[in-house]
């Protein structure tokens, strides 16, 4: 009886009983003689001693998944080899190869494998890849998630044409991981192009465009800015926001710029904004923006905004209006700000104003005028003061007015001046009423008047009795 004839006559059990040593002397025709059963019932440790030259006459296609954990890379390498891209075995046997074999394959023993077994290696195989076998054969037959278990070194090391040879669905399977290790000639290749561009931009999911370096938002063009999605442009971090450029911006609609949160817009360059995008900026957007990002703003932009908008600047943000933004504002712009803001307007931007408007001030705003922006109005400003607004003046924000200011008051905006005011008017205020100011000043309302005032009006009389 031959060595064969025997070995077809045992049972699955005396297969599996015995040891590497018989194995690994079985001949040629002894190992062709296994039957489907017998090969079913290999272990990895009695496969991996079956000689290079005999594996050919194994029934491959039998072989249990755990037994192939232990096929060595001469035994699959002779398979190749004879049978032509490893069609010995069947995809569903891919998932047993160990990684220890997996990681010593070429990129063309790696290309040899078809579509389908390409697809069934497991995650952990694939993340045994190294940078020299991932060829772009290989990756194109990768599918969304087994290009979701790509590692950045992976990714990185694929090289400008694999890079580039990603479809739009692998890139849907990117990782934050993988997608950190794209190079800026991978972007550039992949969400640039004219044609398939917005697509595979579209496609990276929001954590793997956070994952994005600032480098590789800074080589997105037109095409590339322009195909963030409203989900990826909220998932942006302040660093690569702060890098955006006009040209990458230029394609977002209003709805992208009003999806920044208040940390974006914080770190955004708003001059890359253009009139459109930037006049819908929202109330809670400008509320966050600093001085140097409202002077950024265009006037015509500026000037476009609504009152609830303008109400919306921050005391801080407004000391950054330049003096053309303020000269954009009409009446109820003004009474729009709210107090604080208001307040913080330097005198330069009061300057601005013009009369019309300084004269249609709510009383609430002229209450909280400073010293100093008091002293920066122009006599057409002061002139442009109305009784109702003179009337809510402190005896302080009368001190405040320049020499010669009081005289330009109406005899009936004078007498709107409150009594408690009245105490603020200075010895050269005095100096300069006028007679018809002092007889409407002594029409009951001498008796506000302090010693010094009163000695005050006596000079301002000359030789006129009082």
């Amino acid at each position: 009886m031959s060595l064969a004839t025997f070995v077809s006559n045992l049972s699955v059990s005396q297969i599996k009983g015995l040891s590497t040593t018989s194995v690994k002397n079985l001949d040629t025709a002894a190992v062709a003689a296994l039957k489907t059963e017998h090969v079913a019932a290999l272990s990895s440790s009695q496969l991996a001693v079956i000689d290079n030259d005999e594996i050919e006459s194994l029934k491959l296609s039998s072989l249990s998944t755990g037994a192939l954990a232990g096929l060595t890379l001469g035994q699959l390498q002779k398979i190749n080899t004879s049978t032509e891209a490893g069609v010995a075995l069947a995809s569903g046997q891919i998932s047993g190869l160990s990684t220890g074999l997996i990681s010593q394959l070429t990129s063309t023993e790696l290309d040899a494998f078809k579509t389908d077994q390409i697809k069934a290696l497991t995650s952990k195989q694939i993340s045994a890849l190294d940078a020299s076998q991932l060829s772009a054969a290989s990756i194109a037959h990768l599918d969304a998630a087994q290009v979701g278990k790509l590692t950045s070194a992976q990714v990185t090391a694929l090289g400008d044409a694999a890079a580039a040879a990603l479809s739009s669905a692998q890139i849907a399977g990117l990782s934050a991981a993988g997608a950190a290790g794209l190079q800026t000639q991978d972007i550039v290749a992949l969400f640039n192009d004219s044609t398939s561009g917005a697509a595979n931009l579209g496609a990276l999911n929001s954590k793997a465009v956070a994952s994005l370096s600032t480098a590789n938002i800074a080589a997105l063009d037109a095409t590339g800015g322009g195909a963030l999605t409203i989900d990826q442009i909220k998932s942006l971090t302040t660093d690569q926001v702060a890098i955006l450029t006009a040209d990458e911006v230029s394609g977002w609609g209003t709805d992208k710029v009003a999806a920044l949160s208040s940390k974006q817009i914080q770190a955004l360059n708003v001059a890359a904004l253009d009139n459109t995008q930037a006049g819908a900026l929202t109330s809670a957007q400008i509320a966050v923006l600093s001085s140097t990002q409202i002077g950024a703003i265009s006037d015509t932009a500026f000037g476009a905004w609504s009152t609830d908008k303008l109400a919306a600047i921050s005391a801080a943000g407004i000391a950054g209006l330049t003096a053309a933004q303020a000269g954009t504002l009409e009446t109820g712009d003004v009474n729009a700000l709210n107090s604080k803001a208001f307040a913080a307007l330097s005198t330069t931007h009061l300057a601005a104003l013009d009369e019309d408007v300084v004269g249609g001030l709510s009383t609430d705003l002229v209450k909280v005028l400073t010293s100093a922006q008091i002293v920066a109005l122009t006599d057409d400003q002061v002139t442009a003061l109305t009784s109702a607004q003179i009337g809510v003046l402190s005896s302080s924000q009368i001190a405040a007015l320049e020499d010669g200011d009081i005289a330009l008051f109406a005899t009936g905006e004078f007498a709107a001046i409150s009594t408690a005011a009245l105490k603020g008017l200075q010895e050269n205020d005095f100096m300069a009423l006028t007679d018809a100011q002092i007889d409407e000043l002594t029409n009951g309302r001498v008796p506000s008047l302090t010693d010094d005032q009163t000695n005050w009006v006596v000079a301002a009389y000359n030789d006129t009795t009082v």
